[in-house]
């Protein structure tokens, strides 16, 4: 029972972490390039930019409810039933490293709560064409950063022989790109089932997927490198890959990597350019539906692996 409750912890945590981290790309990027080339039906795009604010705000109640059910199950697998539990709490909480990230995490946490709620108008794009980028949203972006290097902190490049500290950038970078790449397309695709259709959806949905499209492959690019350079830490020879329980799980992984590179792969041949009109939203959508899908596999897999032991 305590592993499928840490998989479903890991799972929502990895989940929501990466949604969040696309709704801030959305915002940050693709809102005030796709504005910028519909020009005076930036409008337009004033709904979705009110939904991303809403979406931004239950990733980050998702991921509190994570992070405090991470702490229980810890407090659990930790526990001395001869102690007293506040004995156990405080010697977990204070006296070792988890502890500390924990912590720092649940500051992470609630500051990115009260800036959701306090400090982003969820009207924003409504009154501002151009959707300038604010300071608040700025500071999101710091925030989801350091959310996606606590995480780092408390998985397995922690556990790293040598070059520690260049495996926990890689596994930060790892998150932070797998967001920019799926979470930003998430959002996008999203936005296109809950906003009525009209006219000009299609202009509205190429002009995000163009402005998407490298964004992906930024995303794609360091998801990968980033992801090789992890397999390597975690691994003691490649026949690891088939030889040991985490290696067929890392591979299996691997292998609904490429299957969505593949699908992505050819969204951006055959959907980008023909993303304005409504056959090729429709043609983008479902590929980038079937991206979403076996990427929710991944990080199902993810999870399993954060709590296997390596090689």
């Amino acid at each position: 029972m305590t592993w499928f409750l840490t998989t479903v912890q890991q799972g929502l945590l990895f989940s929501a972490t990466i949604f969040m981290v696309g709704c801030v790309a959305w915002r940050i990027v693709v809102a005030p390039g796709a504005a910028a080339t519909l020009a005076l039906d930036a409008r337009s795009l004033a709904p979705l930019a009110r939904s991303v604010v809403r979406w931004s705000r239950l990733s980050a109640v998702v991921v509190a409810l994570a992070w405090a059910m991470r702490g229980v199950l810890q407090v659990v697998a930790f526990r001395d039933p001869f102690a007293p539990l506040w004995d156990d709490v405080s010697l977990l909480l204070f006296q070792t490293f988890w502890g500390t990230v924990w912590i720092g995490q649940g500051v992470v946490v609630v500051v990115l709560l009260a800036t959701l709620w306090f400090g982003v108008d969820d009207t924003t794009g409504q009154d501002a064409p151009a959707f300038r980028v604010s300071p608040v949203w700025w500071g999101l972006v710091l925030l989801v950063v350091s959310l996606c290097a606590t995480l780092a902190l408390s998985g397995h490049a922690m556990g790293a022989d040598s070059w520690r500290m260049a495996a926990l950038t890689a596994d930060g970078l790892h998150t932070l790109s797998a967001g920019i790449w799926i979470g930003t397309l998430s959002v996008i695709l999203l936005g296109a089932r809950s906003t009525p259709g009209s006219d000009r959806a299609p202009a509205i949905f190429g002009a995000q997927i163009q402005r998407f499209s490298p964004l992906a492959m930024v995303g794609v690019g360091t998801l990968l490198t980033m992801g090789a350079a992890l397999s390597w830490t975690h691994l003691t020879t490649v026949s690891d890959l088939w030889a040991t329980g985490y290696g067929r799980i890392l591979s299996a992984k691997i292998g609904l990597v490429v299957l969505i590179l593949g699908l992505g792969f050819r969204n951006w041949r055959q959907g980008v350019p023909v993303s304005d009109s409504a056959e090729g939203v429709e043609s983008i959508r479902r590929r980038g539906s079937w991206e979403v899908g076996f990427a929710a596999a991944v990080i199902l897999l993810t999870a399993i692996l954060v709590h296997s032991t390596k090689p």
